[in-house]
Protein backbone atom coordinates (compact mmCIF):
# COMPACT_ATOMS: atom_id res chain seq x y z
CA UNK A 1 0.00 0.00 0.00
CA UNK A 2 1.44 3.42 -1.21
CA UNK A 3 1.47 5.97 2.12
CA UNK A 4 1.64 9.78 0.97
CA UNK A 5 4.40 11.91 2.71
CA UNK A 6 3.04 13.68 5.38
CA UNK A 7 3.95 17.09 3.55
CA UNK A 8 0.74 16.40 1.43
CA UNK A 9 -1.28 14.01 3.35
CA UNK A 10 -1.53 16.75 6.52
CA UNK A 11 -3.56 19.59 4.26
CA UNK A 12 -5.25 17.27 2.17
CA UNK A 13 -8.55 18.19 4.40
CA UNK A 14 -8.48 21.73 4.07
CA UNK A 15 -7.74 21.77 0.01
CA UNK A 16 -10.55 19.60 -0.02
CA UNK A 17 -12.82 21.91 2.23
CA UNK A 18 -10.74 24.88 0.12
CA UNK A 19 -11.70 24.03 -3.57
CA UNK A 20 -15.34 22.75 -2.13
CA UNK A 21 -15.83 26.72 -1.35
CA UNK A 22 -14.17 28.06 -4.14
CA UNK A 23 -16.00 25.39 -6.51
CA UNK A 24 -19.52 26.97 -4.83
CA UNK A 25 -19.08 30.54 -4.77
CA UNK A 26 -17.52 30.61 -8.26
CA UNK A 27 -19.18 27.83 -10.39
CA UNK A 28 -23.45 28.65 -11.39
CA UNK A 29 -24.27 25.73 -12.30
CA UNK A 30 -26.18 23.20 -10.24
CA UNK A 31 -23.56 20.40 -10.83
CA UNK A 32 -20.59 22.87 -9.71
CA UNK A 33 -22.22 23.77 -6.48
CA UNK A 34 -23.30 20.39 -5.33
CA UNK A 35 -19.85 19.11 -6.44
CA UNK A 36 -18.38 22.19 -4.21
CA UNK A 37 -20.86 21.18 -1.01
CA UNK A 38 -19.51 17.25 -1.92
CA UNK A 39 -15.93 18.20 -1.75
CA UNK A 40 -16.34 20.70 1.76
CA UNK A 41 -18.27 18.01 3.58
CA UNK A 42 -15.41 15.15 2.58
CA UNK A 43 -12.97 17.76 3.93
CA UNK A 44 -14.83 18.18 7.18
CA UNK A 45 -15.32 14.20 7.74
CA UNK A 46 -12.05 13.36 7.06
CA UNK A 47 -10.95 16.49 9.47
CA UNK A 48 -13.44 14.91 11.75
CA UNK A 49 -12.02 11.58 11.47
CA UNK A 50 -8.36 11.78 11.82
CA UNK A 51 -9.05 14.49 14.80
CA UNK A 52 -10.88 12.00 16.54
CA UNK A 53 -9.10 9.33 16.02
CA UNK A 54 -5.92 10.78 16.75
CA UNK A 55 -7.55 11.44 20.44
CA UNK A 56 -8.18 7.94 20.90
CA UNK A 57 -5.07 7.47 20.32
CA UNK A 58 -3.71 9.51 22.69
CA UNK A 59 -6.04 7.94 25.29
CA UNK A 60 -4.47 4.74 24.84
CA UNK A 61 -1.32 6.19 24.83
CA UNK A 62 -2.04 7.85 28.02
CA UNK A 63 -3.56 4.75 29.36
CA UNK A 64 -0.59 2.87 28.59
CA UNK A 65 2.08 5.11 30.24
CA UNK A 66 0.14 5.29 33.14
CA UNK A 67 -0.16 1.58 33.78
CA UNK A 68 3.76 1.52 33.11
CA UNK A 69 4.02 4.10 35.63
CA UNK A 70 1.92 1.67 38.42
CA UNK A 71 3.44 -1.16 37.30
CA UNK A 72 7.07 0.54 38.38
CA UNK A 73 5.79 2.30 41.33
CA UNK A 74 4.63 -1.17 42.54
CA UNK A 75 7.67 -3.05 41.61
CA UNK A 76 10.02 -1.05 43.80
CA UNK A 77 7.17 -1.15 46.47
CA UNK A 78 7.67 -5.08 46.51
CA UNK A 79 11.44 -5.01 45.89
CA UNK A 80 11.73 -2.59 49.12
CA UNK A 81 9.32 -4.85 51.26
CA UNK A 82 11.86 -7.98 50.07
CA UNK A 83 15.25 -6.01 50.94
CA UNK A 84 13.38 -4.98 54.35
CA UNK A 85 12.07 -8.97 55.19
CA UNK A 86 15.34 -9.97 54.15
CA UNK A 87 17.13 -8.11 56.37
CA UNK A 88 14.81 -8.98 59.23
CA UNK A 89 15.58 -12.70 58.20
CA UNK A 90 19.42 -12.35 58.83
CA UNK A 91 19.24 -10.24 61.94
CA UNK A 92 16.93 -13.09 63.40
CA UNK A 93 18.71 -15.90 61.89
CA UNK A 94 21.56 -17.00 64.45
CA UNK A 95 25.24 -18.56 62.65
CA UNK A 96 25.67 -20.50 65.21
CA UNK A 97 22.57 -22.60 64.48
CA UNK A 98 23.71 -24.13 61.50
Amino acid sequence: MATLPSWLYEPLPYVYMSVGAVSTLSMESIIGTISGILLMSAGILVWYLRYDYRGIIKAKQERHDWLNEQAEKYKREKQAWLRKEAEKYRKNTDPDDF
